[in-house]
């Protein structure tokens, strides 16, 4: 109910979209002038039946995404408490303060056998008081959370490599600190590892902060196709491109088979930094091992609420997606298999979209040169037309009248975020996580590139006194 409440909270802004879907679409067909559009794809600077190939391809991509993540997509089905897996939950924390402590707490209260599962809570160099807040949960755990603190700073990738390293059960799960789990989805997400092929399972994200403004509303609508319904197709294919860090787990055999590459992965000669999430499942994909997404595996999870934050956020993961597709093309077309077919076809369109994202700027502005009112009558249609799909999954899944912020958030990626991917692309070696200061990144960067040192880690485990621990890279 506080959900529904916080969705329509918004309803302003929401019952706007609707009242331009249909004011816009109407005037857009019924202003549309035949020649005017013979005249513009005829016009010399679009090749013959390009503009079509792009609008026919585009809707058959998310047309064959909606059957395979709807119609064809099972999640799989949770284990008894024998069955189960053991599992580490490694919950990496950068001054989270006080806010760690929630996501802890929803991890103390997983319907997961005790003896199955260990939770790491690593501060990763605060400066902050987390360390404090962390050493105070791992005391009143009674034993259940081991507080680790690492002197330096070196971001989420070698806490991660740290936590995985201490680990000795079968299963490695990665939650943001700024994350709340269900109780059943740790159980859900390490269920699929019966299956001794897969390597990795991705949760299900949801938006936690719907009251903070009209921006996490729009997010939690593009969550809706790009979680629940692209995520669940790849997932009927065994090849999911990337588990989110707010909520995914790694065999942690598997795993430990390239954890270190991993961590100290480069990207032009530079500490690769960010997109540690997607890189993880990258290295899966390359070693042959399937992964899976699992619906019922919810996370909520904050999303910025100012624009500024908001496009920071999409040029680090886009940034990452670019650098990934590109070392997803060094082994995808070695083999011709069943497997490898499907990261081909994941690959062809994920190539396609960041393509498409390219062609807009210089689109946009030869069409506003030619043909001004047919380019925001076109732009408008098509806008409708791409978003349809996606808006009627959201109303088949949730019902009432949520699918409309999938169209708010179409309009403002076009109008407002299209500059992201070219952008990314030019500056795609930069490495800042772009949420922190830039004497803190510049300084950030500059210890990742020092030779092999010794990080000093202070753990905390109740009732024993604090030990110190030695760990080189």
């Amino acid at each position: 109910m506080k959900r529904e409440n916080q969705i329509q909270s918004g309803a302003w802004l929401k019952y706007l979209t609707l009242a331009t879907l249909i004011i816009g679409t109407f005037a857009a067909v019924v202003g549309m002038n035949t020649d005017e559009l013979i005249a513009v794809l005829n016009n010399q600077w679009v090749p013959s039946g390009f503009l079509g190939f792009l609008l026919l391809f585009g809707t058959l991509y998310n047309l064959i995404t909606v059957i395979l993540g709807t119609i064809f997509y099972r999640e799989k089905p949770m284990l008894s408490d024998e069955e189960l897996p053991t599992c580490t939950v490694i919950v990496p924390a950068y001054n989270e303060g006080e806010a760690v402590t929630i996501a802890l707490n929803s991890i103390l209260a997983s319907d997961y056998p005790k003896e199955k599962l260990e939770i790491i809570a690593i501060d990763d160099g605060s400066k902050d008081d987390t360390w404090s807040w962390i050493a105070r949960s791992a005391a009143a755990s009674n034993g259940r959370i081991r507080g680790v603190k690492l002197e330096q700073n070196r971001g989420k990738r070698h806490a991660i490599q740290y936590g995985t390293k201490l680990s000795k059960m079968d299963v490695i799960i990665t939650v943001d600190s700024d994350s709340v789990v269900e109780p059943d989805s740790i159980r859900r997400l390490t269920s699929p590892f019966a299956d001794p092929t897969v390597g990795a399972v991705a949760g299900s994200v949801k938006v936690s902060n719907l009251s903070d403004g009209v921006l996490p509303r729009m997010m939690d609508a593009h969550y809706a196709f790009s979680c629940c319904v692209l995520r669940a197709a790849n997932s009927v294919l065994r090849t999911v491109v990337c588990t989110p860090g707010a909520l995914s787990a790694y065999r942690r055999s598997a795993l430990m088979n390239f954890l270190d590459e991993w961590a100290n992965q480069t990207f032009c000669g530079r500490p690769a930094g960010i997109g540690e999430d997607r890189a993880l499942t990258t290295f899966m994909l390359r070693d042959r091992w399937h992964v899976l997404y699992q619906r019922g595996a919810v996370v909520h999870t904050e999303m910025p609420s100012k624009y500024q934050a908001t496009y920071r956020m999409m040029l680090r993961w886009e940034r990452g997606n670019i650098r990934e597709m590109l070392s997803t093309y060094a082994f995808a077309f070695r083999s011709f298999d069943w497997f490898h077919l499907a990261i081909q076809l994941n690959l062809i369109f994920q190539t396609y979209i960041f393509i498409q994202s390219l062609l807009f700027v210089p689109f946009v502005a030869a069409a506003m040169v030619a043909a001004p009112v047919f380019w925001f009558q076109s732009t408008f249609l098509l806008t409708i037309l791409w978003t349809a799909l996606p808006a009627l999954c959201y109303f088949l899944m949730s019902g009432g009248t949520g699918w409309i912020w999938t169209f708010t958030y179409t309009f403002f990626r076009t109008f407002f975020l299209f500059w992201i991917s070219p952008y990314s692309l030019f500056t795609v070696r930069n490495s800042g996580w772009l949420t922190r200061g830039k004497a803190e990144e510049d300084k950030k960067n500059a210890a990742s590139e020092v030779h092999p040192v010794a990080l000093f880690a202070e753990e905390v485990v109740p009732q024993q006194a604090p030990a110190v621990h030695v760990y080189f890279k």
